[in-house]
């Protein structure tokens, strides 16, 4: 059980760190681990998303105070009140439904696979394709992260494709909605099973997530925009293959 507890501890360390460079992590990675070490789901919920909502709501202060010109884009804001909440809503409806008759996360894996190929086909293609369906794809965000608890790398491919800012604004941006994202799914989660918050936090995980804040913070000052796409890009790439190893 020690060692257990140990291992935990170290890989909230790195996922914190990964998640501070790229605004989501500790969910997209951490729960298929966790969930393969003979962690259940609920349990597996109830210790990183309040991990996550801690993470992406120190490094939006942290942001906001190093560059106070950054402001959240009120136009993806009232897409994600609008339109990305109800498909959540829609998403934890439909797998409650369907979930014995779809493999959600082999649809999922495909979805993530066809953005990613439009995303390296070619630039003028792909900035119309997001033009075009951007309200589709804010929904579909939601939906995803309803069913398979996997909306972030789609959030993050959907954001760092739209803009050509540099990297502290698109960080911040990622940052600040999977942080709505994560919080309104934990309450969703309280309220369903009737759990306590931070019920499944103990002092030992915070201080291993804010070592890997400080840590993040630092390495991302060396990050480029490009590598920042690139590892966003990795992250959805290594999702869909922990979502079909779990189909």
């Amino acid at each position: 059980m020690l060692d257990l507890i140990n291992f935990t501890s170290i890989l909230i360390i790195f996922l914190s760190i990964f998640q501070t460079i790229v605004g989501v992590g500790i969910l997209v990675l951490g729960t298929p681990i966790l969930l393969l070490i003979g962690f259940e789901m609920i349990e597996v919920m109830m210790i990183l998303l309040p991990l996550s909502i801690i993470n992406s709501f120190i490094n939006i202060l942290y942001l906001a105070f190093r560059n106070k010109k950054i402001k959240v884009d009120k136009l993806l804001r009232n897409y994600f009140f609008l339109i990305c909440f109800p498909g959540i809503f829609f998403g934890l409806f439909f797998l409650k439904l369907f979930n014995n008759f779809i493999n959600f996360n082999l649809l999922v894996s495909l979805v993530i696979w066809l953005i990613l190929f439009l995303s390296y086909l070619h630039k003028s293609k792909n900035n119309k394709f997001l033009i075009k369906f951007k309200k589709s794809l804010i929904f579909l965000t939601g939906f995803v992260h309803g069913v398979t608890n996997s909306g972030g790398s789609l959030l993050s491919i959907l954001i760092i494709e739209s803009y050509k800012k540099n990297i502290d604004y698109i960080r911040f941006q990622i940052i600040y909605f999977y942080f709505i994202l994560a919080f309104f799914q934990y309450l969703s989660i309280i309220l369903i099973f009737d759990y306590e918050l931070l019920s499944k936090i103990n002092l030992n995980y915070l201080y291993c997530l804010i070592i890997g804040i400080f840590f993040g913070n630092l390495l991302s000052k060396i990050i480029t925009s490009k590598q920042l796409k690139n590892i966003i890009f990795i992250l959805a790439f290594l999702s869909s293959l922990f979502l079909l190893s779990q189909s």
